[in-house]
């Protein structure tokens, strides 16, 4: 396995991509735009609502697979969490999701990056679960990893396309907050091709992150382990993650699984299903909170895919006593355009 560079090299084949070529330079870009039609009962009341879910457009600049630059922007409401005063009210802006320049000198066995760097782990777990248009991973949602963080990151190929190790130092406050304290995000990821010569899409996970969080440096570690198949007709996967330090909470032990899957059907049409498992709070390990998700989606000629889903968050234990609570039952009708 060849160290994984993410500056992509556009293919003709490839579906929603403008690239092409000047002398040893190669460029692309590629975009989204998600649409949302929302249904909510939460508190024994009905909400609904249409939500331009995401705006992402991607750039990148390489020289002859050797060096280049990634830009990517994506778009985000400018309240915080649970606050319905931003910058002009509540406006959609953009903002930088990654933005590094990378060089990969010995023929992409070797990769190093440096800027807004994505995260080790999630970009996996994205490709795999394939439906960012219903939503975030699972992993992202619940606050266990961020998409991206200020840093440097290496990737090294293992001998024999077995894998590759990678290693990333950070701020540690993901993309969202400038630094808060002098320590920094060390993570460590192991990836493993099992089935390398039957099944190459097939990868195991292993992450280890320590670092801190916040002006306090509360605790921020993880250790995750799992597995991820992603190819154009199928996506699995399964990722185990277990975190001390938790929302804020530096001596808080938090346990997360999260699984999914997707498949393609004839007539253009696929399901997906997943389901997040999160203990905020492990020495309570019958309080969990459980998300469901389940729909069929549909592929349209002109880069246009429709999804249907239901989603529901049951809480169980001590959380199914917490004020407001977290029942929720949503049905999101989606349109997914690429750019």
């Amino acid at each position: 396995m060849e160290a994984m560079a993410l500056l992509p090299s556009p293919q003709a084949g490839d579906p929603g991509q403008l690239h092409g070529a000047i002398g040893p330079l190669r460029l692309g870009v590629l975009g989204d735009l998600f649409a949302t039609y929302r249904l909510v009962s939460r508190q024994d009341q009905l909400f609904h609502d249409f939500e331009l879910s995401r705006i992402q457009l991607s750039g990148w600049l390489s020289y002859e697979e050797l060096a280049g630059v990634n830009i990517t922007v994506d778009t985000v409401r400018s309240s915080a969490n649970r606050s319905y005063v931003g910058i002009d009210g509540d406006a959609i802006l953009p903002r930088l999701k990654w933005a590094f320049a990378e060089t990969t000198p010995w023929k992409h066995y070797l990769s190093l990056r440096a800027g807004i760097v994505p995260d080790l782990l999630l970009q996996y777990a994205e490709a795999s679960w394939g439906f960012r248009v219903q939503g975030p991973t699972g992993l992202e949602r619940d606050g266990l990893f961020s998409p991206g963080d200020l840093g440097a990151s290496m990737e090294v190929a293992l001998p024999w396309q077995v894998g590759s190790v990678a290693l990333q130092v950070g701020n540690g406050e993901g993309i969202t907050m400038r630094e808060q304290n002098n320590g920094k995000n060390i993570t460590a990821a192991l990836r493993m091709a099992i089935l390398r010569s039957s099944a190459p899409d097939l990868l195991v996970h292993f992450l280890f992150r320590d670092g801190s969080i916040g002006v306090g440096s509360a605790a921020d570690r993880r250790a995750s382990g799992g597995l991820t198949y992603a190819s154009r007709r199928l996506g699995v996967g399964a990722i185990a993650t277990m975190a001390l330090g938790y929302r804020g909470l530096g001596d808080r032990w938090a346990g997360h699984l999260s699984t999914w899957l997707r498949g393609e059907l004839p007539a253009r049409f696929a399901l997906l299903g997943r389901i997040d498992a999160l203990w905020p709070d492990v020495t309570q390990r019958d309080s969990v909170q459980l998300r469901m998700i389940a729909g069929l989606a549909y592929s349209l000629p002109a880069l246009v895919r429709l999804v249907a889903s239901y989603e529901g968050t049951l809480p169980f234990g001590s959380l199914a006593e917490q004020v407001p609570s977290v029942t929720e039952h949503a049905l999101l009708v989606q349109a997914e355009v690429r750019l």
